[in-house]
């Protein structure tokens, strides 16, 4: 699995479990939806770089 592809899955799995947890725990929760969110925006990076 390349790269760009890998980064935006794994975002988009912390960002859903973010938006969960922060049901529960809102500091944690907030965290990793953070995280998650700028692991999917650094995909584009490499998403963007087809050749």
């Amino acid at each position: 699995m390349k790269k760009g592809k890998f980064l935006f899955l794994f975002g988009l799995l912390l960002y859903m479990s973010g938006i969960y947890l922060s049901t529960i725990w809102v500091v944690a929760g907030a965290a990793i939806g953070v995280t998650g969110g700028l692991l999917m925006g650094a995909s584009t990076y490499y998403l963007a770089m087809k050749n």
